[in-house]
């Protein structure tokens, strides 16, 4: 028998690729079971440690890093250490929440697993390759009552962001932004000179970015990789080489691992077509182009009249490290090459690359390591935690379904609640006792009496929709909360940590106490912080 729901959707919902994961339900699809680190400490590594630590160590240097930066790298030369890494790509005022949330996530891991005689050291990898600048462009403040800012750079296209030259008007932007929205608070100045801070020195987009990092947790030791940096660069040659002699067999794993998912019921993340390769090339100056195979040959994309040998495009590599570098399909297996990585801390879009990647490890030779779920973060402004005490909700119940939650809201405040509620318990007792009555005389009109009643569950599940509706308009003041808690939580009708920078709350709350509520961070799992003045 059909039952009438209280509020929200009466679908069940639809379980995730995320959940399937943890499940167990894709093992077929990666080397590891979910949760098994020892797996994931246990994984060869097939990288020079020195290399790793002298071109890491440079990097910091040039940046200033903290000395528990520096150690850190320091300890990766030793036999037995390995890394929790993450990354995103390096995104205006570090882009959503979520790239921050990555951070916390990795260093949470990395120091439940380290030891001394073990050490294992938390690593964000810097995505400067990257040349999708759409995604890194701009950045979304959110400012008093929830008003929501977007401030874009005119970033150059198809240049990966590890190119990009910083330029001091795109400082004056940012600035200007902080201080427009925030007015001219403690806060609001202390953000102002962080970029002042990170962007001074000049570089680029992506040294902007990994400078903001370290200067956020370098404290906390945080090794920030910049993998389009020439020392680092060099040591991804031998697995750039191997893919230029074999370019069919990494993009054809992919799509068998795709075809697989897909008839397992999933949407493959990756699609490689029939001349793709899993490299991009960027000669000189001009822009990072996918390259395809053309006969025993290859070309970039959209030149096909210049034709390149394998040992043409890997000469290119002696004069600048950083020419070919890795398409998505094929990212994951030079970053653990590289790295004596032991856990990758992911989000879900990620999960479902790594789930078409299993065979580009091994042609390789390179061993999966263990994937780990990011950890989640709401983070609650004095006004969205007052309203959802206020009602007794949650910000996860918002962001799942904030029609639903607030209709229930006002048909509870309002008294509404209760009348549907007896009238959904006195519907089934009447068709239960109906039913009874009729299997003793028809059985056969059994199934009409079921569609009956399935017709007026509808009926009142409508009804109690439109009563909320019709709440809404006449509550104004109800309705007007729920916004508010809307813009908060669900900006742009989006999960806040998936739009919002974490720059909105330093300059709302100041630096430090944003970042102290961030390292009460598990691992894993989802929470909502509240944060204060």
């Amino acid at each position: 028998m059909p039952s009438l729901p209280t509020g929200g959707d009466p679908a069940a919902p639809t379980p995730s690729f995320l959940d399937a994961y943890l499940r167990g339900d894709l093992n077929a699809f990666f080397d590891v079971a979910p949760g098994d680190v020892d797996a994931g400490l246990a994984r060869p590594y097939p990288g020079d440690r020195e290399a790793l630590a002298d071109a890491l160590d440079a990097q910091a240097v040039a940046r200033g890093d903290h000395e528990a930066q520096r150690r850190n790298v320091r300890r990766l030369r030793h036999a037995n250490a390995s890394v929790v890494v993450t990354g995103q790509q390096p995104g205006v005022l570090l882009g959503p929440m979520y790239a921050l949330v990555k951070a916390f996530s990795a260093l949470a891991l990395a120091a439940r697993l380290d030891r001394d005689d073990r050490p294992v050291v938390p690593v964000f990898w810097v995505a400067s390759q990257d040349h999708d600048v759409g995604e890194i462009d701009h950045a979304t403040l959110l400012g008093p009552d929830g008003v929501r800012r977007e401030v874009a750079l005119d970033l150059p296209d198809a240049r990966p962001s590890g190119r990009i030259a910083w330029r001091d008007d795109w400082t004056a932007c940012l600035r200007d932004a902080v201080a427009d929205l925030y007015g001219a608070t403690g806060p609001a100045q202390e953000v102002q000179a962080l970029i002042d801070d990170v962007a001074g020195p000049g570089g680029t987009v992506a040294d902007v970015f990994a400078r903001t990092l370290s200067r956020l947790l370098g404290a906390d030791g945080l090794v920030v990789l910049d993998p389009m940096k020439p020392e680092l660069a060099r040591t991804f040659a031998p697995w750039l080489r191997r893919e230029l002699a074999a370019p069919h067999v990494g993009p054809a794993a992919i799509n068998e691992a795709g075809e697989a998912l897909r008839a397992a019921g999933w949407t493959p993340q990756l699609g490689r077509a029939a001349d793709a390769t899993n490299l991009f090339a960027q000669h000189g100056d001009g822009p990072r182009r996918l390259l395809r195979v053309a006969g025993d040959g290859f070309h970039l994309d959209g030149d096909v009249e210049a034709r390149h040998t394998a040992a043409e495009l890997a000469a290119w590599l002696e004069d600048d490290p950083a020419a070919l570098t890795p398409a998505a399909g094929l990212r994951p297996t030079l970053q653990d090459a590289i790295l004596p990585t032991a856990a990758v801390v992911v989000g879900p879009g990620e999960l479902k690359y790594f789930a078409q990647v299993r065979g580009v490890y091994a042609h390789h030779g390179v061993a999966m390591p263990t994937l780990h779920p990011r950890t989640r973060a709401t983070l609650l402004e004095p006004p969205a935690a007052r309203i959802l005490a206020r009602y007794g909700l949650d910000a996860a119940a918002v962001q799942a379904d904030p029609d639903g939650v607030e209709r229930e809201a006002l048909l509870r405040l309002h008294g509404a609640a209760d009348a549907f509620e007896t009238a959904a318990a006195r519907l089934e007792t009447d068709v239960a006792d109906l039913l009874e009555a009729v299997r003793g005389v028809d059985p056969t009109l059994e199934g009409p009496v079921q569609r009956s009643e399935a017709s007026v569950v509808t009926t009142v599940r409508r009804l109690r929709t439109k009563t909320g509706a019709a709440l809404a308009r006449r509550d104004r003041v109800t309705h007007q909360q729920f916004a508010r808690l809307r813009a908060m939580l669900l900006p742009g009708g989006a999960p806040q940590e998936r739009v919002v920078s974490p720059f909105a709350y330093f300059a709302k709350f100041g630096v430090a106490p944003v970042l102290q509520r961030l390292r009460t961070l598990p691992e894993s799992g989802a929470h909502e912080l509240s944060v204060d003045p």
